[in-house]
Order: C-alpha cells, then sequence, then structure tokens
C-alpha cells in the first residue's frame, strides 16, 4: 500500500515538472527545428492566419483582448487617438518624435508578450521609400533622383542612415520596395 502511494507521489510530482516546464518554443537552447515544430503544433487556425498579417494602425483604438490571437506587425503610429489599450498601457506626449514612438513600440510589444495566448512578439514596420516616413527623420530624394545621380556609394550611404533612425525608432523592419543594390 504504502509502496503505490509513493508511486503515485512521484508521478504527480513529475507531471508537476512537466507542466513547469517551459513550453519548448520558449527555450533558446532548443535547435529553431523543434522550436518551430513545437510552436506550430500549439497553434490554433486563427493565429496561425494572424502570423501572416502585418497591419497599419496600432493598439489606440483597440479593444482589450482584440488581438488575443497575436498579429505578425504593426505599422504603428505615435499619436495617441484614443483611450484603447495602447493608451491603457502607457500615456505620453503625443508628439512624433523617436522618443515617444519608442516608448509606444515597447509598451504594444508589452502587451503581446505578455497577454496574447502564446506570447509571441510583434514586428514593427513601417514604409521608408525615400527615409523613414515619420516626423523628424530624414526625406531623401524619391529614387529616380537617386539614379540620375549614378552614385552607388551615396545611395549606400543613404540607405545606412535610413535604417539608423528606423532602429533608433524602434522599428525593425521597413518596406522599401526601390531599393536595389547592383555591384
Amino acid at each position: 500500500m504504502r509502496g503505490k502511494r509513493v508511486i503515485t507521489g512521484m508521478m504527480a510530482f513529475q507531471a508537476l515538472l512537466l507542466v513547469a516546464q517551459k513550453p519548448l518554443y520558449k527555450d533558446p537552447k532548443q535547435p529553431v527545428e523543434v522550436r518551430v515544430k513545437d510552436l506550430l503544433g500549439r497553434m490554433t487556425p486563427e493565429e496561425k492566419f494572424w502570423q501572416c498579417f502585418m497591419i497599419p494602425g496600432d493598439l489606440d483604438q483597440a479593444a482589450k483582448g482584440q488581438y488575443h490571437h497575436g498579429i505578425f506587425g504593426f505599422q504603428v503610429s505615435a499619436s495617441n487617438k484614443g483611450d484603447g489599450v495602447a493608451g491603457q498601457i502607457l500615456q505620453y506626449n503625443a508628439s512624433e518624435d523617436a522618443v515617444a514612438l519608442t516608448k509606444k513600440i515597447n509598451a504594444i510589444q508589452k502587451y503581446f508578450v505578455e497577454e496574447s495566448r502564446l506570447r509571441i512578439p510583434i514586428i514593427p514596420f513601417d514604409k521608408a521609400l525615400h527615409g523613414l516616413m515619420k516626423e523628424g527623420a530624414t526625406a531623401f530624394p524619391q529614387s529616380i533622383g537617386f539614379a540620375a545621380s549614378f552614385n552607388p556609394r551615396l545611395l549606400s550611404q543613404v540607405s545606412l542612415a535610413i535604417a539608423q533612425e528606423t532602429k533608433l525608432r524602434g522599428i525593425r523592419q521597413i518596406l522599401t520596395p526601390v531599393v536595389n543594390f547592383f555591384t
């Protein structure tokens, strides 16, 4: 009888350990293939669907729980237009400067990492056709102007400046459909 209780206790303890363990997809020591397989196995079809989307907007007008399934990316504006989730998370000066935008992106990222079911971070993105399209960022000539310069080194320097201005604001992906390099 006592042996059964010991075995039952050991099984319960092992079950608790399994529940308390971090999911494989959250363990950076695991191989990427293992992490991906584990994450995909946990995702609902709706969560997989939303991981294919990048949308303009942010959480200012979102109802709490609207993005519980997660989303791949947001094109975030720094203006506070409402009292939605982001407005509740962080109050900030609505001027469109790098500090305000970075704080807002961090607040939105925190929401997805703490509130969505699988806690998958977003990728903040924006447009940078000829410079980051944010107040205070440098606006460079359109691509046709650079093409007329016949100066690939200049275009490389401009692209680096755009990347630095983007990174300083917390944006990790930019849409620049006409930048091509030929060497």
